[in-house]
């Protein structure tokens, strides 16, 4: 192994050293090392997510294509027919967009929920959670005014006996009779129809606010404009039963027909029952000239006109003509500013009874929406309800606009009228030429004609109406009935199950990063590599054994076989030195162990080796090879008398082996370690062995390996995987640049091999070898030892 060429003068850099492809290698050596892991975790989301689509109720989702006639989009209904002249007598013009508001509104939703009764569901009891059902064995019937329910009740029906039945939740148990009604708090009046007792268990129903309903369905309920070329309207209501989900839309549907019908019926009966009224008093004063004509000829015995009548009458026909519609339309003004200015009930205006200007009809149709908006508040609020008053101050304001407008146009018939009666005046002076009797006459066919004039606009009025009324069709038609999807739109099967086996898949990383994140000890050999800068002598492997004695002359392990690397390492970094000090950051981490079988390993090439037990404080070298307690080092220093030969003694494990125990353990080892028969100790045994291994206690704890580094030429830092605290791998760089102890090059100890990138490294750091090679295999494992 190459020596490192590095300034130990210089300031040490900790940042992370990464190759290119590093990482990702480490990524999926992680990955495969933890492959059963991510098998379980992949089979176990996968049948989470088969319980979650086994358990949660599928919602489909409801599509249905309404048609609206938008007189700005053209197409509508009646544009191509002959009566599509007169429906805009009937009220406001169409419009998609308002049409889309109105499919939108809670008093729409209410009417559905009301209709279908949807406030009362049924449900079957199931081991985990109870299923919405469309029939049950039983029917509830509310006898009370819906919007009595003051809150959601939810009750399971059981049998009790033949007349009997138990109805039971959380809170509640009582006993009701079928067929019968009973008094549920917050709810109202209730009765339960059942057929065979027997098929009642494990069903119950929900009884829930009508507002609470209508606005749980408006949040499902979809509506909108696709393709703005055209008057369609795409609705789509999201429901967990498909053949449920259908009818509650097509009820939805037909209320919105039958509303919009309403309102234009609304307007047509109130102009129709005015028309008529003004019909049956003009008929009634027609009917009076009429008999006043008979008796004036009859009395005065007129058979014929003279021709002067005659060119006099059909000049006085003209202006009477006149005459007569701008009577008829003061009247009509008269009629109007009368029905205005009558606030006491608010009804729609009629709409159509006289020609007027396009802003008169626009105010009529304003108001006659907001009398109606008005009207349909009233169903569900008070007077005295914010909303209400609001539309009940636009009504106020629209009618002072109209009567402003009818007063306008009766200034104006007013000076028409004026007009119209100088020149009838002209004419009359003409007439009183006439005999007495031929004039008479004059005047009543005169008033006969405007009365008849009267009559005739009236009548072709309510005939108008009338017909209007007959052609009145709700504005929209459904081009798409209401139709279910065949596969629920939740949960969707196919992303439930991705996502199950994503999320299995992505637990173990999530698993091991945060292990990573927030283990603060050495894992493996990247920790090493990425926190330190000094040269790895060697890489020692997990032993199970519990033999301390790894390395024997026929030994073939893995493990034994690292220990030689380290010996052909150890040349390179000793340099023709032959002293060898072992520490570590802190007891534990396998010094002794290493310098044992290290030792023997050496002594193997037939070398004199001698194993120095210099861990005054807490010695283990003696106890690990099992040997008597014996004089050391520490009764070497104290006792000047002594030779070096008194403490040598064979270590049981090599005849070139030698053992110096620690001795008695002193109050002062580092005083001892410094002593200058130390220094002469070391001296004599360099003379005597070829390698001298000296086990100190952790330089973390204590200063003695410190002390001990002026007699040796290199230093083995121990580091433990698992066991080893990563910041302590910052302190043999320390020491190195603070020139306390150098050169230090690193063991690591009890490397876990769990395969992928660093498979290998527990094996001699790249020159070691892998089980099945050149060492001893190992047994193979049972297949439940993966």
């Amino acid at each position: 192994m190459s020596k490192k060429n590095i300034d130990w003068e210089d300031e040490f850099d900790f940042e992370e050293k990464k190759s290119d492809n590093k990482d990702l290698l480490r990524f999926v050596g992680r990955v495969l090392s933890n492959w059963y892991w991510f098998v379980l975790c992949g089979i176990l989301g996968l049948a989470f997510a088969f319980l979650y689509l086994r358990y949660t109720i599928p919602v489909y989702k409801i599509h249905a294509k309404l048609l609206v006639s938008d007189d700005k989009k053209g197409g509508g209904m009646l544009s191509s027919s002959a009566l599509g002249d007169l429906s805009g007598l009937m009220g406001a013009k169409n419009s998609v967009d308002n049409e889309v508001e109105v499919l939108r509104t809670a008093d729409l939703m209410r009417e559905m929920v009301l209709s279908e009764k949807a406030y009362i569901g049924y449900f079957n009891k199931g081991t985990v959670h109870s299923v919405p059902v469309v029939e049950a064995p039983f029917h509830v019937e509310l006898l009370t005014n819906p919007d009595s329910i003051e809150r959601a009740f939810t009750l399971q029906v059981e049998p009790a006996d033949e007349e009997t039945i138990v109805l039971s939740n959380a809170d509640t148990l009582f006993h009701a009779r079928r067929d019968e009604p009973f008094a549920l708090r917050g709810v109202g009046l209730l009765k339960i129809t059942t057929g065979r007792v027997s098929f009642l268990a494990d069903y119950g129903f929900r009884v829930a606010p009508v507002r609470t309903v209508a606005a749980t369905f408006n949040n499902r309920l979809s509506v909108e404009v696709t393709n703005k070329n055209v008057s369609t309207i795409d609705l789509i209501f999201e429901y967990t039963s498909q053949k449920r989900g259908e009818q509650l839309l097509t009820t939805l549907i037909d209320k919105y027909v039958e509303g919009n019908l309403h309102d234009k019926n609304v307007i047509a009966d109130s102009t129709l029952a005015f028309i008529s009224a003004r019909l049956r008093k003009i008929t009634e004063e027609l009917a009076g000239v009429e008999d006043r004509i008979s008796g004036y000829k009859k009395n005065a015995q007129l058979a014929d006109i003279s021709e002067q009548s005659k060119i006099l009458l059909q000049n006085s026909a003209d202006f009477t003509r006149n005459l007569a519609e701008v009577e008829t339309q003061l009247a009509a003004l008269d009629a109007i500013s009368i029905y205005l200015r009558d606030n006491t009930n608010l009804r729609v205006v009629p709409s159509a009874v006289i020609q007027q200007d396009v802003g008169f009809n626009a105010l009529i149709q304003r108001y006659n929406e907001l009398v109606l908006q008005r009207e349909r508040l009233l169903l569900a609020n008070t007077e005295d309800n914010p909303l209400v008053q609001n539309i009940t101050a636009q009504i106020a304001g629209v009618r002072q606009d109209m009567i402003a407008n009818v007063a306008s146009t009766r200034r104006q018939l007013e000076l028409a009228k004026q007009g119209q009666q100088q020149l009838a005046n002209s004419v009359s002076s003409q007439i009183n030429q006439v005999p007495t009797i031929e004039r008479g006459y004059i005047d009543l066919a005169r008033l006969q004609q405007i009365k008849q004039a009267q009559y005739i606009f009236l009548q072709e009025k309510w005939e108008e109406t009338a017909i209007g009324r007959t052609a009145n069709v709700s504005n929209s038609k459904v081009i798409d009935s209401p139709k279910a999807e065949k596969e629920p739109f939740s949960p969707k099967r196919k992303v439930i199950y991705v996502l199950g086996l994503v999320l299995g898949l992505v637990f173990p990383i999530v698993v091991l990063y945060l292990r990573d994140l927030l283990n603060v000890r050495v894992q493996g050999m990247e920790d090493v590599e990425r926190l330190n800068l000094l040269p790895i002598l060697g890489v020692i492997a997990h032993s199970d054994e519990s033999d301390q004695v790894v390395v024997t002359k026929t030994s073939r392990s893995p493990i034994a076989e690292q220990f030689r690397a380290m010996r052909t390492n150890l040349e390179f970094a000793l340099n023709g030195g032959k002293r060898i000090l072992f520490t570590s950051s802190m007891s534990g981490e396998g010094k002794s162990y290493v310098a044992l079988n290290l030792a023997i390993s050496l002594a193997l090439l037939d070398k004199k080796v001698l194993l120095m037990e210099l861990d005054l404080r807490k010695p283990s070298v003696t106890t690990k090879l099992g040997l008597p307690a014996g004089k050391g080092f520490s009764h070497y220093v104290v006792r000047s008398e002594m030779q070096v030969g008194e403490i040598i003694m064979p270590s049981g494990v090599h005849e070139n082996v030698d053992l110096i125990q620690a001795g008695a353990i002193p109050p002062n080892p580092a005083e001892l370690l410094i002593h200058p028969r130390a220094k002469e100790l070391m001296e004599t045994l360099s003379q005597c062995y070829d390698y001298i291994l000296m086990d100190a206690p952790p330089v973390g704890m204590v200063t003695d390996a410190q002390l001990l580094s002026r007699y040796v030429d290199c230093c083995l830092y121990l580091v433990r995987q698992g066991y080893t605290y990563k910041e302590q791998i910052r302190i043999p760089n320390d020491l190195v640049a603070t020139n306390k102890i150098k050169p230090i090059q690193l063991v690591v100890n009890d490397v876990q091999a769990k395969g992928g990138y660093y498979s290998n490294y527990g094996y001699g750091y790249g020159y070691g070898y892998g089980y099945g090679d050149y060492g001893e295999v190992n047994k193979k494992r049972k297949w439940w030892q993966f």
